[in-house]
This record gives C-alpha cells, sequence and structure tokens, in this order.
C-alpha cells in the first residue's frame, strides 16, 4: 500500500473492481476506462470509503455529477431511469452502498499484496476531492451505461513528495 510506486497498480486494480461491479450489481455491459485526468470535474459528488492495513491507508471512491449518481442509485435500488429522482439522502445512502460494494471487490483483487486490509464506513460528499501535501490522487475517467464517471484512489504521498 505504498505510494507513487504502487498507485498505478492500485488504480488498475480499481478499475477492474468498478468493471465487475458495474456489470454485476448495476447490470451495465458497457464499461470502460476512457481516460487517467489530473483532477475531476468540480463540484462532482460521490462517496469514498478508507481502506485500513498494516502497512497503510488508502481510499477508494466514486465520482460523478448529480444526474449520474441518480442514474447509478436508481440502477442499483432496481429503479427505471424514468422513475422520479431519489430524494438526496436516498441518493447518498445508494451511493455509498455502492461504494461498499466496490470496495469489497478491490479488497479481492489486492488481497495478494495486502491480506488483511480493514474496511472503514462509506461517507458520501459533494464538492472536489483534492491532493494535499500528504495525499496524492490518482484518477481514472470512466464510462457505465452511457454516462461518465471518476474513480478516486487517495493514497499517501511518498517521503520525497511523489
Amino acid at each position: 500500500m505504498s505510494a507513487a510506486s504502487g498507485c498505478v497498480g492500485w488504480l488498475g486494480d480499481l478499475e477492474t473492481a468498478f468493471t465487475e461491479t458495474a456489470q454485476g450489481a448495476l447490470g451495465l455491459d458497457d464499461v470502460q476506462v476512457t481516460d487517467h485526468p489530473d483532477a475531476l470535474a468540480a463540484r462532482w459528488q460521490g462517496a469514498y470509503l478508507g481502506l485500513v492495513g498494516p502497512t497503510g491507508a488508502i481510499q477508494i471512491g466514486l465520482a460523478a455529477d448529480e444526474e449520474t449518481c441518480q442514474s447509478l442509485a436508481k440502477r442499483l435500488l432496481g429503479m427505471d431511469p424514468g422513475d422520479e429522482a431519489l430524494p438526496a439522502p436516498d441518493m447518498a445512502d445508494a451511493l455509498c452502498e455502492l461504494v461498499n460494494i466496490l470496495a469489497g471487490a478491490f479488497k479481492g483483487k489486492v488481497r495478494d499484496r495486502a491480506a488483511s486490509l480493514q474496511m472503514g464506513l462509506p461517507v458520501f460528499f459533494d464538492g472536489c476531492v483534492q491532493p494535499t501535501e500528504r495525499t496524492a490522487v490518482a484518477i481514472a475517467s470512466v464510462r457505465a451505461g452511457g454516462r461518465s464517471a471518476g474513480l478516486l484512489l487517495v493514497y499517501p504521498r511518498a517521503a520525497d513528495g511523489a
């Protein structure tokens, strides 16, 4: 779970876990990674969840615009796309549950490198996820069900700032 050197592998595992989650839990077949931008679109919302192990901690997340969050939440709940919009708390709960499912799939992918990861509670956010002096953010832009979203991997920076 070390910093930048392992980031690419961890992000690839998150991408694979998202594809499996979108296909399985959401029934979406058209899932693809489209880019690896330096930042997400401003004011996206979503959910993230911390994973802690003996060698450190990371966070994984899923972010999108409100329309896409509504669409993903409705799919998870078995609703039709044309159904009335979910109330904000229900949408947030569904997104948190989706990230919980994603985290379980991710843990399965990294089991050989981080066998004892413990999952925290998912948290809903509305705004930007930004790197800091001590944390970095790797992003994968994805398309699923014709909608764009971002996968987030927040990890500690190496001592050299990488």
